[in-house]
């Protein structure tokens, strides 16, 4: 409770609604800055106080270049959703992209230009001064090397920097830890081009991922989703179908965790197994014969199922069955990248892939040249350009270093940060005192993108726009483009410049509209959203000398083979100062706010390890500690280790956690350019140990019984009116009483709310579309203004997220393959809710349309309702997170600007849970009545609905037959979790289906 309003106050909030104007200019008594009582006194006119505005602009958290529009309420952007305009995510949007919010109110952002002290200390210099400062240094450096290095920029930005790097005489180099060397060089080996083709997952009929995580890090992955799930999801009817997918590498991604089969190859001969499929299909001729086909005899005779298999690690069978079911599709689609893309011959292995597409006649089906991602244009560079700048920089040969947009003091360790101190000046552009950041001279702070104008061009066809959904959070930030054109003595702004490379796109594609209405018309949109046609593609005269064999990865005494692998949150490190990502769940270790190394059980037990035991992995270039997590998800010879911890800097939320899994990587380039993430390891045990921060095992989760699976041929023969899981636990004489009650209830909850039937609100989540990666979980947070609780709250089981999706291992037994099951968890909403008899203040209470409600300011506290949850859905809110009285501080200045005003932040000692996003609920109720219209079905879409990259959720209201959820909840695959409790949910799960065999 709060203290009590003193009367001086009063007045004067009482004043402020009033004369506001008079009393801003007047006494200025007490701490209250009482101006921000009034969002406008001269409201801007795209703006009305309590009404939100969205923006459509581009996600740049990742190169994927999603569509998003920004909801801005009072000037501020409050919630990110996908803009279901673009081709690249329709509408959709995955965690990073929902936590780009918290990248814009960091309470670490640099606010304004720095500039080194001859003792090492920054202080804070003008912006005339330090444009000069810049502008003077690189003049000076003309002919003694200037590098500018720079994230993957497909827009108006990296030609403007290209441009100003041949007006100084220096060079632009494009740097991404993950880039896609081996998939331009494998397509190059394979078709003679190094162009990224488009992949149709939608119209595939059968999926074979080599190492590709195209779920939750590779190329496009929101989009590649929603793809994967329009195949892979199960259509009720007469052609009822789902494409088959086969996952093949060493660990059990997120990716592999949704394969109906898991081929877990030794590291490196994925390309074996392509190569002898491919063989098949020649052989038996499973489907029409290239014309040009004949040049690949000798390659794939080398390339028979007996001569792989025992390298691969399977059964020649197994190689033969998978090829012909590949032919029999029609459809077929195979996809190589991820880790078997960062293995030695990792070009080797997405050619091989390239191969099994082309004679299968997938080429020009399922993978697209022409509508090509831009990561394969001229500006995506290469590793091997960041070691040579990285070599120069050693040398001595750069003289100035400009960096924005990566961070490689990071991703390389120990080369750039030995050499760095070697270049005579470097000026960063980074919006936060990251690694590099704090190696350099300058610190010119870059806006955010949220704050800035650009573009990106993410596929052929595709130009997307960026604008400023608001004005900056710190004013003295500036957009990098200005600064930039400033600096090489230009008088125009980045908007300017910008808008004349949208001039030349207005010629192209304007149709006849001047072009400011063509400019407006793409800001509105996000951007120009066009098709390119599909080229075709013939074999490279050099395919028949492709040489697939794997290389030695470890095989030295005491030795392990390690894979390093990009974080599905944290990606290469870039999401690690957002707690958003830092304390969701890994999708596959439910692990937060650490690192850790995946062990497998036979492994584990061989060395005498626990969860939680520390280990430290040496490798020729680094040494790293982390807590072994034990998974059947990894090969018994194989240990896995992601990356994105380890920061020596980039704010309080990314700082001094845990080991940086790059330092164990070389910092040289392999044959076709790219970097090795697998190498050869020693193990030591340290004899340290300590409790992981997982939701894994939670006493919440109550077991994998919860997840129903049906077989693809049983789902057929489901008909309309049959429920494959109906249960009825209740003994019979108890029915009626039970309904009675029921009614009852439902009575009186609806008492002088509703002329005539009222609603019941409802979800369907469908397990055959699901794939866990958690966006629906950030979504929440976004939404609801959930508090993180910082690791050791994690620690404690003290997580306060309203959704958990809760991941299941299956087989592993008596010889069966290896799979996992998820399911998303959250209140069911119940009819008959075992929470709300048992509150003693009536906090916990049934609203008119069906809702377990939850009264705030009226719960005490003493958890009744949770202990009575058989879903364990309630959390209790242990502390103030909204200010530092104990450990942690959940929104610091500005992140409190991200917090949704549509929803109440929760004190200590009060008990929370979903509601469906209530508040979005009466939102659309207030507009229809005002409208004097019903609210139409689909006008709700909670937020965890709203960013399913899947569509797996469905929301709508049970009592209108003709709703897509109404329809769904008699779907004969549907289900209710502990349906015998009789607690009658309102959230129908639709089981997962899977192959038979």
């Amino acid at each position: 409770m709060g203290e009590p309003m003193e009367r001086r106050r009063f007045l004067k909030v009482l004043g402020v609604t009033g004369g506001g104007a008079a009393l801003l200019s007047g006494c200025g008594i007490g701490p209250e800055p009482t101006e921000k009582l009034i969002p406008y006194l001269i409201p801007p006119e795209d703006q009305i106080p309590g009404t939100a505005t969205y923006y459509a602009t581009t996600c740049r958290e990742c190169p994927a270049g999603c569509g998003l529009h920004a909801k801005v309420r009072e000037g501020r952007v409050v919630k990110l959703e996908g803009n279901p305009e673009s081709p690249i995510n329709h509408g959709r949007l995955c965690a990073r992209g929902q936590a780009g919010l918290q990248g814009l109110y960091n309470p670490d952002r640099v606010t304004g230009p720095l500039e080194r002290t001859g003792d090492g200390q920054w202080k804070p210099v003008a912006w005339d001064d330090a444009i000069g400062r810049l502008a003077t240094k690189v003049k000076e450096a003309r002919g003694k090397g200037i590098v500018f290095v720079t994230g993957h920029e497909s827009g108006a930005f990296g030609e403007l920097v290209d441009e100003w790097m041949r007006q100084v005489g220096g060079r632009h180099v494009t740097y991404e830890p993950f880039a896609f060397e081996a998939l331009r060089e494998g397509n190059r080996l394979a078709f003679a081009t190094p162009a990224v083709p488009w992949y149709d997952f939608a119209n595939a009929r059968y999926l074979v991922s080599f190492g590709a995580d195209f779920l939750d890090t590779w190329v496009s992955p929101v989009g590649y989703q929603n793809g994967f799930a329009r195949a892979h999801g199960f259509q009720a009817g007469r052609d009822a179908s789902m494409a088959k997918f086969v996952f093949v590498g060493p660990r059990l991604s997120l990716t592999g965790m949704n394969a109906d089969e898991w081929i877990a190859a030794a590291p490196g001969t994925e390309g074996l197994l392509a190569l002898a499929m491919a063989s098949v299909i020649v052989r038996e001729r499973l489907a029409p014969v290239p014309s040009d086909a004949a040049r690949l005899a000798s390659l794939l005779s080398r390339h028979a199922p007996a001569e792989v298999a025992s390298a691969v690690g399977i059964e020649a069978g197994v190689i033969v069955r998978l090829a012909r079911e590949f032919a029999a599709s029609k459809g077929g689609l195979a996809v190589a990248g991820g880790i078997a893309a960062q293995y030695p011959n990792g070009a080797e292995i997405v050619a091989a892939a390239n191969i099994l597409n082309y004679v299968a006649g997938s080429v020009g089906k399922t993978v697209k040249f022409g509508p090509n991602e831009s990561l394969g244009g001229a500006g995506a560079g290469s590793f091997k350009q960041m070691a040579d700048v990285v070599s120069d920089m050693e040398a001595g040969k750069v003289a100035v270093l400009l960096i924005h947009g990566a961070n490689p003091a990071h991703s390389l360790p120990g080369a750039f940060s030995q050499a760095i101190v070697r270049v005579g000046f470097k000026a960063s552009f980074s919006s936060y005192l990251d690694e590099t950041a704090a190696g350099a001279d300058l610190l010119l702070p870059d806006l955010h993108p949220l704050e800035q104008w650009n573009d990106a061009r993410p596929r052929a066809g595709v130009f997307a726009l960026l604008q400023p959904v608001m004005q900056p959070v710190f004013p003295e930030a500036r957009n990098t483009g200005d600064v930039l054109l400033r600096a090489a003595g230009r008088d125009q702004t980045f908007q300017d410049y910008l808008q004349g490379k949208w001039r030349e796109l207005h010629r192209r594609h304007g149709g006849g509209k001047t072009f400011e209405q063509f400019w407006s018309e793409a800001l509105q949109r996000g951007g120009i959203y066009g098709e390119a046609p599909v080229q075709p593609v013939r074999l490279a005269p050099g395919v028949a000398q492709l040489t697939a064999a794997p290389p030695a990865l470890a095989g030295g005494p005491g030795e392990n083979v390690l894979t390093v692998f990009p974080s599905i949150g944290l990606y290469d490190g870039r999401g690690a100062n957002k707690p958003w990502l830092q304390e969701l769940p890994d999708p596959v270790s439910k692990i937060t706010w650490h690192a850790w190394i995946e062990v497998h059980p036979a492994t584990a037990t061989r060395w005498g390890l626990a969860n939680g035991d520390v280990l430290l992995l040496k490798s020729p270039y680094g040494a790293v500690k982390a807590p072994v997590w034990i998974t059947p998800g990894v090969r018994p010879d194989v240990l896995a280790a992601a990356t994105g911890q380890g920061h020596t800097a980039y704010g309080r939320y990314a700082k001094d956690r845990s080991g940086n899994a790059f330092e164990l990587l070389s910092s040289a380039p392999n044959g076709y350019g790219g970097r090795t993430f697998t190498v050869a390891v020693s193990v030591v045990k340290t004899g340290e140990h300590r409790r992981l921060a997982t939701a894994e095992g939670d006493p919440r989760e109550l077991g994998a019984h919860n997840v129903e699976v049906l077989p693809l041929g049983r789902a057929r023969q489901l008909k309309s009116g049959e429920h494959a899981f109906e249960k009825h636990e209740a003994p019979a004489y108890a029915e009626r009483a039970l309904e009675d009650w029921a009614a009852a209830q439902q009575q009186q909850a609806s008492l002088g709310n509703y002329a005539g039937e009222h609603p019941r609100w409802g979800l369907a989540i469908d397990l055959a579309k699901c794939t866990g990666c958690s966006a629906c979980v950030t979504a929440c947070y976004a939404e609801n203004n959930i508090a993180t609780v910082g690791e050791e709250l994690v620690v404690r089981r003290r997580v306060m997220g309203w959704m958990r999706v809760e991941r299941y291992y299956t087989g592993g037994e008596h010889g069966e393959p290896v799979g996992a099951v998820v399911t998303p968890m959250l209140c069911q909403q119940c009819g008959n809710a075992p929470c709300e008899p048992v509150c003693p203040v009536f906090a916990a209470y049934h609203t008119a349309d069906g809702l377990n409600g939850q009264v705030y300011n009226r719960c005490v506290g003493t958890r009744y309702c949770s202990n009575n949850c058989p879903y364990k859905v309630r959390y209790f809110n242990w502390y103030n997170f909204a200010e530092r009285g104990g450990e942690w501080e959940s929104w610091p200045a500005p992140l409190d600007m991200l917090l949704n005003p549509d929803v109440t932040v929760r004190e200590k000692g009060v008990m929370e849970k979903c509601t469906f996003c209530v508040q979005r609920i009466r939102g659309a109720q207030n507009r229809a009545r005002l409208e004097d219209r019903n609210v139409r079905d689909g006008e709700i879409v909670p937020a965890c609905a709203q960013a399913c990259p899947s569509e797996a959720i469905v929301f709508g209201d049970l009592h209108d037959r003709r709703s897509r959820v109404s329809q769904l909840a008699q779907d004969p695959r549907g289900y209710h979790v502990l349906a015998g409790l009789n607690t009658k949910p309102a959230i129908t799960y639709l089981a997962k289906v899977v192959h038979d065999g």
